[in-house]
């Protein structure tokens, strides 16, 4: 059983504060190491090289999301196939609550009482000053998940719930 005494908490296993140390980048030191591991587990799939040097380049990556859905880690070859339009027709916007670029079909976009919500497939992605996709940080993939989870609200639409994240 956990109890506080006025300077903190048990060391108890079941305490829920235990292990919540903020540490880098706004995440506790266990959501730092399981986003590490994921890193590294997708740079592993990705044939990524484990240090940068010549003919190592770290391809750029980003978040692709539908509503409802995990996200998932695409490289830029494959957000047409993710997105289609990407590049072309997709609406580039700054992502709520990110310092990350958001593209999305303009086409999903519905509002209901003046807020904005988007029925469709979405990519996350870091851009430099001049526009171009660089790579994610583990704090960006964190952040996306942290947005999502605040976001995706259920909508009614004919007596059906479906999933969506507001943009407002």
């Amino acid at each position: 059983m956990c109890y506080r005494n006025g300077y903190g908490c048990c060391s108890c296993d079941s305490c829920e504060n235990r292990n919540k140390k903020e540490v880098r980048f706004g995440m506790t030191e266990k959501d730092l190491g399981n986003a590490i591991h994921v890193l590294e587990t997708l740079a592993e799939f990705l044939g990524i090289p484990e240090e940068e040097g010549e003919g190592n380049e770290i391809p750029p990556l980003m978040i692709a999301v539908r509503p409802g859905e995990a996200m998932q880690i695409i490289t830029e070859e494959e957000a047409a196939q993710f997105l289609p339009g990407f590049g072309e027709e997709d609406v580039i916007a700054e992502a709520p609550d990110l310092d990350l670029v958001m593209s999305y079909n303009k086409d999903l976009i519905f509002t209901v009482e003046d807020r904005k919500y988007l029925d469709g497939p979405a990519l996350f992605y870091a851009v430099d000053d001049e526009g171009d996709i660089v790579p994610l940080t583990v704090s960006d993939l964190f952040h996306v998940k942290e947005m999502l989870k605040r976001r995706t609200v259920l909508v009614k639409e004919e007596g059906m719930e479906m999933p969506v994240i507001s943009l407002d």
